[in-house]
């Protein structure tokens, strides 16, 4: 008995949307198809955005409250979890939400992969209803030659810069890692203007460099036409960052929240700071005040007047 992939329905249904959109929109371009799906896509997950970001602000609005019951039960780490979901719980809030607009992507991704590594698998054959891209690049025959080729802005979609190094190749990968690059750089300084340079990780800051080496080398790997989705779902993402979910930190409440928050980190720091100073030893102050001895050389006015001798 054959094994049934658990994606096959998501990448049948990326296939037909892909070719509708190659079928209906002129002028029939597969580059332009892929550009058009992707915006689809983004669109579809704008809702799991925009609960991703309303989480996240909920969860530092009540984060004094986590603090006070993480300190209640200090001893006590089930006790203290428990309290914390519970809380979570009562005030509908989802600590994981944050990771669903990524989750929801991934299989649109792999099953975008799927079909360009067998399209005449997965999208409409001949005689069926929207099956312009199929005839585009298997001929009205329909004999599927064994490379496939479909030219965007001079990249051939089906290639991979493994594969083949062209220069428009090279400048989508050089976009893609760009792109991902500004991404993870805008995030971080939307953190830096509502929560403070301080509240900036470690983890942050390495997740800023390695993320987009890691989607540069994914890119390499593959057909043009994933890089391609991604860099625009990138910019997707930050103009939607830039026009849209930035107006959802402007809340006073949050604002406020996050200034004092600030406010605390910075004085536990200086606390800190100041407790690591060495204090001075004992009767360092009466040394320091005390006059310096003068040298064994005599002033005359410091000479004392010698008793004359009679003669």
């Amino acid at each position: 008995m054959l094994a049934v992939n658990p994606l096959e329905p998501i990448i049948r249904g990326i296939a037909w949307v892909l070719a509708a959109i190659y079928d209906l929109v002129p002028p029939h371009d597969l580059g332009l198809s892929i550009i058009l799906l992707t915006c689809l896509v983004m669109l579809a997950l704008f809702p799991l955005t925009a609960k991703q970001v309303r989480s996240m602000i909920a969860m530092q609005k009540v984060a004094p409250q986590i603090k006070k019951l993480q300190e209640q039960h200090k001893g006590d780490k089930q006790a203290q979890n428990e309290e914390v979901l519970k809380f979570y719980q009562e005030n509908k809030i989802n600590p994981l939400s944050g990771c669903l607009p990524l989750l929801a992507q991934m299989p649109v991704l792999l099953a975008l992969f799927q079909v360009f590594r067998d399209p005449q698998k997965h999208i409409p054959k001949r005689g069926e209803k929207f099956d312009a891209l199929f005839v585009n690049l298997c001929g009205a025959e329909g004999e599927c030659p064994s490379k496939l080729k479909s030219n965007f802005l001079g990249i051939d979609l089906f290639d991979s810069l493994a594969e083949k190094v062209t220069i428009p190749l090279v400048l989508l990968v050089g976009l893609v890692v760009l792109a991902s690059w500004y991404q993870s750089y805008q995030t971080i300084q939307r953190q830096k203007n509502t929560a403070g340079s301080d509240s900036i990780t470690s983890q942050m800051k390495i997740m800023t460099n390695i993320a987009p080496i890691m989607i540069g080398v994914f890119s390499i790997n593959v057909p043009a036409g994933l890089p391609l989705y991604w860099l625009t779902s990138s910019l997707w993402r930050i103009g939607q960052q830039h026009f849209v979910l930035n107006k959802f930190y402007d809340d006073p409440e949050y604002k406020q929240i996050v200034s004092e928050a600030a406010k605390d980190r910075a004085k536990k720091t200086g606390d800190k700071k100041g407790q690591g100073k060495i204090a001075p030893p004992k009767g360092a102050a009466a040394k320091k005040d005390k006059p310096k001895p003068t040298s064994g050389r005599v002033t005359p006015s410091q000479k004392r007047p010698q008793n004359k001798k009679k003669r």
